[in-house]
């Protein structure tokens, strides 16, 4: 999902083809700027034969559970190697608004003129269109063109009060337990400029398509897995498993140009075909190679993670990348920086050293218990090293906040030297490892960070001072007159629904069992269009 969680390597094999077709290979670029992705020709297979084939449903690679069993235990017992189903989304923590939520709820929570990457699915091409224009053609009966919308980012907009991601996502995406969080909390820019990104920003994604959507066979980038929830409609994929034989296969196949000619699910021993309905969550593993159609309009949620739990597959999609040519505006933003962090954090979390600027070593207790690695985990953190040590000078891409990446490989090999003979079923334990220690490191950083020179993450950053709030307020600039709030439209979908019960002012409503001391609306209840009141006067002209 840098763009959705099935847009970007699709529009890479676009690119791909075209460069082929030309063949001009010094157009080949690394650029992130690069112009509008199109591929020449349309299909000449028929999709609904491939609807309807029932060879593609002979294959069962989904496993079907239920939302309380989705936690870190499974992750450290089985891995996360199988497309997961769950039919509601009942104990997952997952928090989405209702199904009356509509686009005009969506373009009102991200803004009318937010600017969307839209793709013509029959010729395959890129424009853009606001975020106005795209709920007029997703509401107009006669549709001339085929558009998809699968690329919106809305995290840092009034829409990502709507959605909490799945619980266990919150607790192993290395976005949320590795990635410094003072960068994290100094992001304000809504859109995924990269020049103005200060994180990955791939967590959550709207996807708006409209019946008869189809976006061919890739692997999302960086080999992240993804969570895809149905809010409104259905999706059908095409599931095909990450095997060396199959990895090569779709290789072949993205550079052969021929992705309009050939179905690539007919090129492999297994390709598995299933329907989502409404309420449908769906969680899809790494380097799984999948295609998507749209049987209905609808409305879809979901993010991109990465893990500790596939590091050995996610790096081989990385480099698959590299062998197909993908240029970096459709990869995963700041791969290879998040790969230092992670080092740097299993060796600050375990050793207690830390190789940041902004953080110190840990005091760890000689009585504490020795934690256990599973051996996704152990075997992984041998395989960034590797990977790390073979990328040329100009693209290991050191963070700046690391002191000295020597020190840093060589205090990992002593934690694989510490952890080889760890035991499989200690390390079960139902907590990540990277989250051991977050609450001592929390108020380190707080404290740390608010005095460091020179280091975006002030959780002041974008905000104005307290005397400019004064002069905004509908009461005017003399705090002794009287203030005017603005008043609930009623009719938005938020006004429209119930206290979710769930959030955290939620938590704190004595109806709910809290204190009351907030004394705030539910996250899910704050108008989407608040109204000025009739008695509210400017406070310039009276």
């Amino acid at each position: 999902m840098a763009q959705g969680v099935e847009s970007f390597s699709t529009a890479r094999e676009n690119y791909v083809s075209r460069m082929r077709e030309r063949k001009q290979k010094k157009l080949y670029s690394e650029d992130w700027a690069l112009g509008d992705e199109e591929i020449e020709g349309r299909r000449v297979f028929s999709l609904q034969e491939k609807l309807e084939d029932p060879k593609f449903v002979a294959h069962v690679l989904v496993r079907e559970m239920h939302g309380t069993e989705m936690n870190v235990s499974y992750f450290q017992r089985y891995g996360f190697n199988t497309p997961l189903l769950f039919k509601e989304k009942t104990g997952l923590g997952l928090r989405l608004p209702t199904s009356n939520f509509s686009i005009n709820d969506v373009r009102m929570c991200v803004g009318s003129r937010r600017v969307l990457d839209v793709m013509d699915v029959n010729t395959q091409k890129n424009s853009e269109m606001t975020m106005k224009d795209w709920q007029k053609y997703y509401e107009d009966p006669d549709k001339e063109k085929l558009l998809n919308v699968i690329s919106l980012e809305f995290s840092h907009t009034k829409l990502e009060n709507y959605v909490q991601t799945p619980t266990v996502v919150r607790q192993i995406d290395w976005v949320d337990c590795v990635w410094p969080r003072h960068l994290k909390e100094s992001q304000t820019e809504a859109t995924n400029l990269l020049e103005d990104m200060k994180y990955p920003k791939v967590q959550k994604y709207c996807l708006m398509s409209v019946k008869g959507c189809y976006t061919d066979f890739h692997v999302d980038f960086g080999g992240t897995s993804v969570w895809y929830h149905i809010l409104k409609g259905g999706k059908v994929f095409w599931l095909i498993p990450p095997t060396e034989h199959n990895l090569d296969l779709y290789e072949r196949w993205v550079l052969s140009g021929k992705q309009g000619d050939i179905f690539f699910g007919d090129n492999v021993d297994k390709c598995a075909r299933i329907h989502l309905t409404e309420g449908n969550t769906f969680f899809i593993p790494t380097g799984w190679i999948h295609a998507v159609y749209t049987p209905v309009d609808s409305l879809v949620f979901g993010g991109n993670f990465l893990h500790s739990f596939g590091i050995d597959k996610q790096l081989k999609i990385a480099q698959v990348e590299d062998t197909t040519k993908v240029p970096q505006k459709f990869r995963y933003p700041f791969f290879t920086e998040m790969l230092w962090y992670v080092l740097e954090r299993y060796v600050h979390c375990l050793l207690g050293r830390s190789h940041l600027t902004t953080t110190s070593d840990m005091v760890l207790s000689p009585d504490r218990p020795h934690i256990h690695l599973t051996y996704a985990e152990l075997h992984g953190l041998k395989e960034i090293v590797m990977y790390l040590h073979m990328l040329p000078a100009n693209k290991k891409n050191v963070p700046d906040l690391i002191r000295d990446p020597v020190p840093l490989i060589q205090d990992v090999r002593t934690l694989i030297g510490q952890h080889c003979q760890d035991s499989r079923e200690l390390a079960i334990t139902g907590r990540p490892i990277l989250s051991v220690f977050e609450d001592q490191e929390n108020r380190v950083k707080n404290y740390t960070y608010s005095r460091s020179s020179g280091v975006r993450g002030s959780n002041k950053v974008g905000r104005p001072s307290k005397t400019s709030l004064s002069h905004d307020r509908g009461g005017g600039g003399d705090k002794n007159g009287p203030r005017r709030r603005r008043t609930r439209c009623k009719k938005c979908e938020a006004c429209q629904r119930s206290d979710c019960g769930e959030c955290s002012f939620c938590l704190d409503m004595v109806k709910f069992g809290g204190p009351g001391r907030a004394k705030q609306t539910c996250n899910m209840r704050q108008c989407l269009q608040p109204m000025l009141p009739v008695t509210a006067a400017c406070v310039h002209c009276g």
